[in-house]
């Protein structure tokens, strides 16, 4: 027999803009108001649009294939993260959305095109024991025309970043896009502490350029880029409480927890006198005991990067003969 727990997330958003610095990209204006210019990477391409906003009018839009193809925004004013890498709560946030089958892209004007709700990612699944696992609207105006394309059904899991800065130097990082931080309307919140931008210690700190890819072949629109500051605690329940089971009944624990902008780690340990702490990795895990007995089961979720202190949670599970 099988049985199944769920656990809900709680808590509440500790997240602020970061004072010291505008927004890197802000939609309420024109990238030319902004001093911001665009160009493709590769066979990528990327242009400013007004098919659909996260806030104020515009975003850009970028068309990558893989991680060497994308999109470069060059900020003819460089930002200076100085002051902003002091604090290891601050992350370099962007406000995407994923275009859906059949999206209407624009041409290279800012109207004509259309918009696609996104696409969500569904639970991660690990093995304890035994194994086992939009509609578009369509825009109008001046601007060269818009065509129609049937996209495959996008896998897009991570960003690639590459960081530019004033003294030639590059930086690199790759950024979930599976995060808690999920907002309305196909908008997501997905983000990368600054202190995890590998090799960006060793610059000015100036950055001049952001070359944006993805790992898989889709288009995405940015709605926003900027410095925020997370201080979100990392919260969840193991659900149900004590369980009493028979021998034999397999158990389905299916936990989500919250973070803030950080993407979540799922540990599970299943008894915690054998010494092994980790037996299963995911958001949702199967488990079948073996033995009669007592056994405490404990859930960790962690940020991935490290940054935050894991949040635990224990729970006893007798196994009747």
């Amino acid at each position: 027999m099988t049985k199944i727990w769920t656990t809900i997330a709680f808590g509440a958003a500790a997240v602020g803009v970061f004072a010291q610095n505008p927004a890197l990209y802000n939609p309420a204006r024109t990238i030319e108001d902004q001093k911001i210019s665009v160009r493709g990477w590769g066979s990528g391409s990327i242009a400013q649009t007004d098919e659909l906003a996260y806030q104020g009018v515009y975003s850009i839009r970028i068309s990558t294939r893989n991680f060497f193809q994308g999109g470069i925004i060059t900020m003819n004013e460089p930002i200076d993260m100085k002051s902003a890498y002091a604090d290891k709560n601050n992350l370099l946030r962007f406000t995407i959305r994923v275009a859906d089958l059949n999206t209407t892209l624009g041409g290279g004007g800012t109207r004509g095109g259309g918009l696609g709700t996104s696409g969500g990612g569904g639970a991660g699944n690990a093995v304890g024991d035994d194994g086992g696992g939009g509609q578009g609207n369509r825009g109008s105006g001046a601007g060269s025309s818009g065509s129609t394309v049937s996209m495959p059904v996008t896998s897009l899991k991570n960003l690639r970043l590459i960081v530019t800065t004033t003294d030639g130097k590059k930086s690199e990082a790759y950024i979930a896009v599976n995060t808690s931080m999920t907002m309305d309307r196909g908008w997501l919140n997905i983000a990368s502490p600054l202190k995890t931008i590998t090799g960006l210690d060793k610059t000015n700190m100036q950055i001049k350029e952001i070359a944006i890819s993805g790992d898989a072949v889709t288009t995405f629109y940015i709605g926003e880029i900027r410095v925020v500051n997370d201080t979100t605690p990392i919260t969840g329940d193991i659900g149900q409480g004590d369980m009493n089971l028979a021998l034999g009944d397999e158990v389905t624990f299916s936990a989500r927890g919250f973070g803030g902008a950080s993407i979540l780690k799922y540990t599970w340990d299943f008894d915690a006198k054998d010494g092994i702490q980790v037996d299963a990795e995911g958001q949702a895990v199967k488990r079948k005991f073996r033995k009669a007995g007592t056994y405490t089961v404990t859930l960790t979720i962690s940020d991935a990067n490290g940054l935050k202190t894991p949040y635990k949670a224990t729970i006893k599970v007798k196994v009747n003969p």
